[in-house]
């Protein structure tokens, strides 16, 4: 197949690696710098607790940890959408679509910065009554409508950040983003200390903190892609949307957007069904949380480094080389299981610690890191193997078993907590990644035995 590339000889080369070059140096490479920015993303939410845990306060730390969730679901649905875009984008990469992309990103970058508008309305209507409807006391109600209504208003520039970062590595280019969300994650931490030690915003100033990077990072990144990648930089004759690329788009965006939605969503049940055992735990869980949350962004990492190099083979019809990236991203990303899997059996108390000092929010985010440990495994799995269904295009797999799982998570987490407490989220939780494991691992096999292009086999 021919394949060309308009978008200079950088770009080029690399995606030449990924439809020609060796395969494990291509995803390690490739894959390294979005581990990276994965870390660096979450470091935002993890210095945002730190600083208010040991600057201001448990109140305020309970605010920030009970916002924390609807905000969450929020930029999961973001993340989500996007991720099915850039699957769509890595495709058209792969099999050199140039004019067709162009159109898919007129019309996915302004539909996209439309909804991000009216999520900021539901924010902002809907999250004082969910956190009453959870029984959450009222000065902590208090402390996280402080946040969210700042938070909320930065909606668009968090969706434009997400958007050019996911098409430009989508594009090849995993660098570019990783170097933005690192410089913009070092400025968040030192404006966190400026407006909360110095000026003495409380957590107002954590939210102006968040959405000041979050502003600066999505302008780098359209400037950056405006001007160095040619088949994404978009005229002002060419940013009206088509209607025929809106049904596509959506056919990709809206199967990974409810499956982030429907996760979110799960842990924000499970959020409410903890209330009745303190704040000191609904704390300590959310804490355990954000940690989970950082262990899982690594594998997440090589799960859409892999997904970038299967799409564009998968668009380039080269049946062998996306069934190879699969199966060393698996590999790898077990092995990273195995090592966390012991860090946290043997450091679960240590790791609270970052956040908070309290022995109460201590011992419940000990006791959930470190019973999760070895379930941690089938999460990594879970992961990887979501991500081949991504990768070949097959994203209604993923969400409905997603779906599946986080149903299973909440309907048994209702039954456990009362009996078991913060060990019934866990055999919850446990239980909805082994049963997504075991029945996704069983279509990935059914479905790697059947794949081939005819056409490119005959070539």
């Amino acid at each position: 197949m021919a394949h060309t590339n308009p978008g200079g000889k950088a770009s080029s080369n690399k995606q030449q690696a990924i439809l020609y070059g060796k395969q494990l140096p291509t995803l390690l490479t490739f894959a390294l710098p979005i581990i990276c920015g994965n870390l660096f993303q979450q470091l935002y939410n993890i210095v945002d607790a730190i600083v208010v845990g040991k600057y201001l306060g448990k109140l305020p730390l309970s605010g920030i940890s009970a916002a924390s969730p609807i905000m969450d679901l929020v930029y999961g649905l973001i993340v989500g959408a996007c991720t099915g875009i850039g699957v769509l984008v890595s495709q058209l990469c792969g099999a050199g679509e140039w004019e067709k992309l162009k159109k898919v990103h007129a019309t996915a970058l302004s539909g996209g910065a439309a909804a991000s508008v009216l999520f900021t309305a539901i924010v902002l209507l809907v999250s004082r009554p969910i956190l009453v409807s959870e029984k959450t006391e009222a000065a902590t109600v208090a402390e996280a409508m402080t946040y969210l209504s700042v938070v909320a208003g930065s909606l668009i520039f968090n969706y434009l950040y997400v958007y050019y970062a996911s098409i430009l590595r989508s594009y090849g280019n995993s660098r570019v983003p990783f170097i933005v969300l690192a410089a913009s994650s070092i400025l968040h931490a030192l404006l966190d200390l400026l407006m909360i030690r110095v000026l003495r915003f409380g957590v107002a100033g954590v939210a102006v903190s968040t959405v000041s990077c979050q502003v600066l990072s999505a302008i780098a990144l359209m400037l950056y892609t405006h001007k160095n990648c040619p088949p994404l930089s978009l005229k002002k004759a060419e940013l009206r949307p088509s209607a025929s690329m809106a049904g596509i788009i959506l056919s990709y965006a809206w199967a990974t957007a409810m499956q982030s939605t429907v996760v979110y969503a799960g842990r924000l049940l499970i959020q409410g069904m903890l209330t009745p055992l303190g704040q000191d735990t609904v704390t300590g869980y959310n804490m355990g949380m954000r940690l989970e949350v950082l262990f899982q962004a690594v594998a997440q990492g090589f799960s859409a480094g892999t997904v970038v190099c299967m799409a564009q083979n998968y668009g380039h019809r080269d049946t062998a080389r996306v069934k190879g990236f699969y199966r060393k991203g698996f590999v790898i990303c077990m092995i990273y299981g195995v090592i966390l899997a012991v860090v946290c059996v043997l450091f679960p108390a240590p790791l609270i610690r970052i956040f908070s000092d309290d022995a109460a929010v201590v011992a419940a985010g000990a006791t959930y890191i470190g019973t999760m440990a070895f379930l941690y495994l089938f999460s990594c799995s879970g992961e990887m193997i979501q991500g081949y269904f991504r990768g070949v295009g097959k994203l209604k797999i993923t969400m409905i078993a997603s779906l599946g799982q986080v149903c299973l998570r909440v309907i048994l987490s209702a039954l456990l907590i009362p009996r078991m407490g913060i060990h019934g989220i866990c055999a919850s939780v446990g239980a909805g990644w082994i049963l997504l494991t075991i029945i996704e691992g069983w279509l990935v096999i059914v479905h790697i035995r059947k794949m081939h292009f005819p056409e490119a086999d005959a070539a």
